[in-house]
């Protein structure tokens, strides 16, 4: 039983120190031309040391399926196209696409140079929430 709330309070300090650098790299709202918008977004933590890592999302007001791209320390974002596809959402960018399923497990697939159809292993993976930093401490504790 200790052991398990040890584990939950050391989760929410990596999450905390995590979220220090998400504060000021993601945005509430993103800027398409002129206008600004709401996004729906999920912030990546590294799986292994609970490191923020990135954020993405997408604008679901635009329908052409505009995704933005939010990488820690970077200075802009990255546009990307966002699908659906079941439960999984998907960022495609250049070369490179990010996963998240539908139990927030997120991974990042680098194609550069594969052939068509090919497929590739997850070259990082990362845990991704949704919900507000209130809620998912709530949840955790």
């Amino acid at each position: 039983m200790g052991e398990c709330i040890m584990k939950k309070l050391l989760l929410l300090l990596l999450l905390s120190l995590g979220l220090i650098g998400c504060s000021s790299t993601a945005p509430l709202q993103v800027e398409v031309g002129s206008e600004s918008y709401d996004w729906k977004k999920w912030d990546c933590y590294d799986r292994y040391d609970g490191y923020y890592l990135l954020s993405v999302g997408y604008i679901p007001e635009i329908s052409d399926s505009k995704g933005v791209l939010f990488l820690k320390d970077a200075e802009s974002p990255i546009d990307t196209t966002h699908t659906l596809e079941g439960v999984q959402h998907r960022w495609d960018w250049d070369d490179y696409s990010i996963v998240i399923q539908a139990n927030g497990g997120g991974a990042f697939y680098d194609f550069s140079g594969a052939k068509s159809g090919e497929t590739r292993t997850a070259r990082e993976v990362y845990e991704c929430t949704s919900k507000p930093l209130e809620k998912l401490m709530s949840d955790i504790i």
